[in-house]
Parts: structure tokens; sequence; C-alpha cells
């Protein structure tokens, strides 16, 4: 549809001519014509240099050029911005924005889509949508989901509904459901199986207790949920029951009996929702987008990639009442929880006759999600998009996933806009603001936008940053990233004043001082000064698509707890009914300070990237990350590899080759002219380029939708980012399989080709074929 289109105003030339020019255009193409590519490519540049309605010929291009120095970025401007920046219209946004459930595909939901469009409209930003019909999942409307112990005749003795909040009276609320969890009615014995992991259930088999025709109870954390389904299905088991234990989501580790609202401990009766798929997008339109062009497989067609057997959340305050009927051997010392009582594996009940049944009525039903953009258009290089997103659904209230990100996107474009308006600046490139739906279904809305527009996306976007819960702790930055973000990072966060009055007192007054005082990292292999850590990106939200399908770089940033003090794996609220507006101001940003500092790490990012003359990525970060990935691999699977596969010590050669392109450009950024708009198109374009070349065309082994070679999420935990994922996959327990063998030497050549081809794109020109091996 007309209004679904990302075209900028201007041609899909790189050069972006106004389409005023229409007319002024014939003229000039049949000069082109007569004169030849030299006059064209002449009047290119100019046309790029100067930005207004003059078309100049070759002799003024010279005189024009020296006038883009005026475009270069204004440093102001960066003050500008974090100081509008307003804690307390933020802490409005996160009030407004949690007081009803806004699950995707419901009525609450289209009015936020309503709500962004008008917030953007009013700060000045150009607002587009894009609708996309798609299939999720619901728990039923007549029947609930239930998990009960029946006694030997069949009668009730315990139903897990007792334990969980009521949300029938609430507008837009569901009961606690995993999303994409297959209808089934199974009853049997159970098995208590820890976190779900491939560790317990082999200690499990160890010992002689074979889960196969069971139902199994697991704990939440340590892995993604769905991860936790499919294993559990890979031994045999007929359903799985999960519950969060108060060892994760309570204070019971350091004494601390209180619980929400008190504290941000979950109560007895919460129940974490979430989805079960590891696949991205609509699952009836997979590589492709869902819109009226679209051909749809068939549900049954589609669940190969879909759970198998059915699962349900429940309470902790349920998770008691099934462990007290329990049988069998108590559980190792280190699968205990918080539960006052004996943790026993099972199979099975203390009563004779005794058994589980769990029943799961979920439904599909295909529904509109639509994605919400605020644009501002670029002053030079319209047509090079810098990407700010956050989705937009939450399973009920959502204060801190999303509504915290949400709550900064909206103040962030609220600020950026007005500047805009107002005439005070213009960024270089453009700026999108993008809200996604149904993110919480398997980040549907925004991989559908990707597979709809991957190949303008891969062309013309810069990077990407994400920020899903902004604020789920007081305690310091948490970042994951693509190599080259790592100083686009570090230099915003330096910018930032510390919101923590204790650590300004300490001397650390910047958001970067404190995140390097707790994740300090040092590696002796480049023996350099410690930096703060940044981590490699997993998945679990809406960075997935853009860098694992268009290849754009990323980022996910958010403030954060405590890990020393809180050994937990995600905050205790985490998408249950508990997670509203009073579960954060009271506890750990009363006043919305933290939330303002990650504002204003994210808008400096968002400036930065937009205004550069030179793009502000770190060639050179790439190419020390991808030594360390070598040497973590060598050290991990060199001994098999250098065995198995012929090709293994080329990898080596391919990284130092990799390096010295890395090094040469980086040297070429120091010299460019920068008043040649061709050079630094050039110089900025084969940065561009160099994360694409990650890119494997066939995707990983098994999992064609996910392509980069070096990073992406661990396929055995989906929160867990991985390096060489299609490697350390294949590698898995291949003593068990060694035919895999094959597929990892076929996919190792695949590694080495896209280093190569990195490589390359680095180099100027004609250099590109100069290969050494």
């Amino acid at each position: 549809m007309k209004d679904e289109t990302m075209e900028m105003e201007g041609s899909s030339s790189s050069l972006a001519f106004s389409r005023k020019r229409s007319k002024g255009l014939k003229h000039w193409v049949t000069l082109f014509l007569v004169a030849g590519p030299s006059l064209a490519i002449g009047l290119l540049v100019g046309k790029f240099a100067i930005g207004d309605e003059k078309i100049v010929s070759t002799k003024y291009v010279a005189e024009e050029v020296t006038g883009f120095k005026e475009k270069v970025e204004d440093s102001s401007v960066s003050q500008l911005i974090m100081d509008a920046i307003d804690p307390k219209r933020i802490g409005e946004n996160v009030r407004l924005l949690s007081s009803k459930p806004h699950l995707a595909g419901h009525q609450n939901d289209f009015e936020l889509v309503s709500l962004m469009q008008k917030h953007f409209h009013d700060h000045g930003l150009r607002v587009q949508t894009t609708p996309y019909d798609v299939l999720l999942s619901y728990p039923s409307e007549t029947t609930r989901n239930s998990v009960r112990v029946l006694d030997e005749a069949g009668q009730l003795v315990y139903d897990s509904k007792t334990d969980e909040v009521d949300v029938s009276h609430i507008e837009g609320a569901v009961p606690g459901y995993n999303a994409f969890a297959p209808q089934g009615l199974v009853e049997g014995e159970i098995v208590y199986v820890g976190y779900g992991r491939h560790i317990e259930y082999d200690y499990l088999i160890s010992i002689g207790v074979n889960v196969t025709g069971k139902l199994v109870l697991v704990k939440y954390g340590k892995l993604f949920r769905g991860s936790k389904v499919a294993i559990a299905e890979s031994y045999g088991a007929i359903g799985v029951i999960i519950y969060s234990d108060p060892i994760d989501h309570t204070g019971i580790k350091s004494g601390d009996t209180r619980l929400y609202p008190e504290t941000w401990w979950l109560p007895s009766d919460g129940v974490q929702r979430g989805t079960l798929v590891s696949t991205i997008g609509d699952v009836l339109t997979p590589g492709y987008p869902s819109n009226n062009l679209a051909y749809r497989q068939l549900v049954t067609e589609a669940k190969p990639t879909l759970p198998k057997i059915p699962a349900h959340p429940v309470s902790y305050g349920a998770a008691y009442n099934i462990f007290r009927y329990m049988a069998g051997f108590p559980a190792p010392s280190n699968w205990t929880g918080g539960l006052n009582i004996t943790y026993r594996l099972g199979p099975g009940f203390s009563q004779i006759g005794y058994k589980v049944q769990l029943n799961v009525t979920n439904r599909y039903k295909r529904v509109t999600v639509e994605n919400v953009f605020g644009i501002i258009q670029g002053d030079v290089e319209p047509d090079r998009y810098v990407l700010f997103g956050n989705h937009r659904d939450a399973w009920l209230y959502g204060a801190t996933d999303p509504v915290s990100g949400t709550a900064v996107l909206m103040e962030i474009a609220r600020v950026m806009g007005d500047l805009v308006k107002s005439g005070r600046w213009k960024p270089r490139r453009s700026i999108m603001f993008c809200s996604w739906g149904a993110e919480e279904f398997g980040l549907v809305g925004s991989t559908e936008w990707v597979e709809n527009y991957v190949a303008t996306l891969r062309e013309r976007v810069v990077g990407y940053i994400n920020v899903d819960s902004a604020v789920s702790g007081n305690h310091t930055l948490k970042v994951a990233s693509t190599p080259l973000f790592h100083n686009v990072i570090y230099q915003a966060s330096q910018k930032v004043p510390n919101p923590n009055p204790s650590e300004v007192q300490a001397g650390r007054t910047t958001v970067y001082d404190t995140w390097l005082n707790v994740t300090p990292y040092s590696d002796d292999l480049f023996q350099r000064n410690p930096v703060p850590r940044i981590s490699s990106l997993g998945s679990g939200s809406d960075y997935v698509a853009l860098l694992q399908i268009a290849g754009i770089t990323s980022v996910d940033l958010r403030y954060t707890y405590s890990t020393d003090i809180y050994d937990i794996s995600y905050p205790p609220l985490y998408h249950t009914e508990y997670e509203r507006f009073d579960s954060i101001q009271p506890h750990f940003d009363r006043d919305f300070q933290f939330h303002a500092a990650l504002a204003r790490v994210v808008s400096e990012m968002t400036r930065s990237l937009s205004d550069s003359l030179v793009l502000p990525f770190s060639v050179r970060n790439y190419a020390d990350g991808l030594e360390k990935l070598r040497q973590n691999l060598h050290i991990d699977y060199g001994l098999q590899l250098k065995e198995k596969v012929a090709t293994y010590d080329l990898l080596k050669d391919v990284v130092e080759n990799f390096t010295r392109d890395a090094l040469k450009f980086e040297t070429e950024m120091l010299k460019v002219d920068t008043t040649n708009p061709y050079a630094l198109r050039s110089l900025n374009d084969r940065i561009l380029l160099l994360e694409r070349a990650f890119l494997s065309t066939e995707g990983l082994p098994r999992r064609p939708t996910k392509k980069h070679v070096l990073f992406a999420e661990n396929s055995y935990d989906i929160y867990t980012g991985s390096s060489f994922p299609g490697l350390v996959d294949l590698l898995f327990k291949i003593e068990h399989n060694p035919e895999r063998w094959e597929q990892v030497r076929r996919h190792f050549s695949a590694i080495l080709f896209a280093i190569q081809s990195a490589g390359a794109t680095l180099r100027d020109v004609t250099g590109f074929m100069s290969e050494t091996l």
C-alpha cells in the first residue's frame, strides 16, 4: 500500500534527488547521454554536496563543495537535547501507557497505535503505519487452561486456579498462559526437572528416572521458556508445567520476606506469561511479509516450527501444592528452591492412584498488528536512516517491559522533533522512531517489516538502537551489541551525568564511570585499558530481524539491577499481573532520573549517528573482537576441529587479513577529505557494508532465518548470545552424532568466506579483489 512505502523524499538513487526536479532531470538525462558518464557523476556529486534546488554543472562543483563544511555537526546540539530530556514527562508517559493491559491484537493496543501516531505528529514528525495480518495465540475465552491434581477416582484434589490472581474483571486482561502452546488434555505422573536443561535430564537418566510419557514440573529461569518445552519434548515428556520459584523471584536468599507492593518481589499467586516459539515473525509467512501479497501456509504446515506438547505456567503457590503430593527421591541440593517443602523428583505422587492433569485450551487467531513510525527527514543524506525502536505490546500492564522503553522513545521523539520544528536543528541523516507491534509473540511486527523492506534497509540503514525494558533497576548500564557500536556507546555514556547521587559522591560522575566500575573488561590479548563489558546479542527483542536478516549493526541497552545483590535472571515481576506503575516508582526509580539518564545516552547515540560526517563506528573493534572469538573457539574446540576440518588453520589467516584491512581502513578514515562528499559517502558506505558481509545466504545450519555467522542466539537458549553460533550448534553433543561433521566442514567454509568478504568491503575502489589466500 502507498502509505507503507519507506521511500524518503526523492528517488531510490543513493544521492537522493528531489522530486521537484523531475522536469529538470529530463534535460540533464539528455545531457548525460550526450556528454557521457563523467558529467553525470559531477552532477550527482554537486547535488549531494549542496542539498538545495539548484543543479550545477561540473565546473562549479569544486566551488560549491566548499560550502559543504557548513554541514558539519553542531556539537552544541548534543547538550540541547540532553538538557531538554524531562524525567517528569517520562514518568507521566509510563503512568499513562501502563494504566491498562495492552496485549497485541487487542483493542487497547490499537488505542496505543493512535496515541503514538498523535504523539509523533504533534511534535512535527512524519507518521507512517505498517499493518500486518498475522497468526497469534490466545487463551480460550470460555474454558481456562488448568493444572489439576486428581485422586484415584478422578476426583479433583487441587486446582492451580486457586493460587492465581483472577483478572477476569479487568478489561483487556487475559489469564496466565504460554502463547503457542498447543491444545491438549494430558494426564499422568509428574517429574521435577529443575530448570529443565540438558544437564538436569542427563542426571535424571543417570539415576534411573525416565520422563518418557510423563509430565514435567520445571522452574522458570536460566533458559528461554520455549527451550524448556522443546527439551522436555525431546526426552519424551507429554506436557510441561512451568513455575516461578521463590529462590529466583523473592528475597528469600537475603532474608527479605516482603512482597509486592511493599517491594519488587513476586507474590505467591503471580504467574509469568510468555511465548514458546523460538522462530521470529508470522508463523504462516516465514521469510515473507504477512500483507495482502503473501502466500500463507496452513497451520498444520507451520506445526514443525511450533511447540508440540502442551505447556502452561503456574504460580509458586500452585507449585507448592503439587510438590506436597510428590513422591520419589529428594532433589539434589542445587535443584531445591525457596518453597518450604521437600523438593522430590518423582515420578508420581505419594498417594496411590494420584495423577496430574494438564488441560491447555489455547486457540490460534489471525489478527492485525501495526508498527508506527515517526520520521525526521535528514537534511543532507535523507536516504540514510538511523533507527531507534521499542515494542509497544505487553502481556498485561508491562510497566517495565516494554512501557519504560516506550516512554523513553516518546520523550526523545518529543525533544528531537521540537528542535527540528523550531529550526534549531536539522540532522544530517534521517531518524526513524519505531514502535513495534506484537514483539511478545515472537518479534512479529519488526520481523514482518524487515521482510517487507529488506532490500531498502540493507542499502540505507546506518544502525539500529533497541530499548526494550529501559529501566529494570538502578545499578548500572547493561549493553549488548555488535562490535561496530562499542565506541558509540562508550562516547555517549561518557557525556551523560550519573543519576545515582552516591556514585557521584564516590567520584563516578558519569553513566560510563559506574558502568566501568561495575563491569570492567580488560583483555590480555590486546593489553589495553579496561572498558565496560558489552555482551554479544542473543535474541528476545526487536534487533534480531534487523541484524540477522538485513545485516544492520545493532545495540540493545538498559539500566539494570546488581546481579551481585540479586542473583536472578530477570526482574521478579516480569510478565506478571504485578508489573504495574507502582512496581517502578517507589522501588528503583522514584523520580525517573534513571529513565532520563538512559534517554540521554540513547539520544546522544542517535544524534551522533545522524550528524557525524564520518560514521563513528570502529572497524578496529570488529577486528579485535573477531580475533578474540577465534581464540575462544580454539580453546573450546580447537583439537576437535583441527582433526576433523582440513581448513581449520585458514581461520587464523583470514582473521589476520581482516585485521590488516581494518587497520588500513581506519588510517584512511583519519585522512579522508571531509569537504569531499563523494569520499565521505564512499567511506561511510563501506562501513555499512561490513556487517552485511557476515550474513550467510543459506542461513545458519537448521536455522535458515538466522544468517549472521558470528553472532546469534544459542539455539538451546535464545536469550543467550553465541559466537560462531552455527558452528557451536553443530558441535553440541557431536560425539553422539558423528555424521554432523560434514555439516561442520560445510559451515566452517561459509565462515571463512564471510570473514574474507568482510575484509573486501573495507577496501577502496578496485582493490577489493586483492586476496592473499
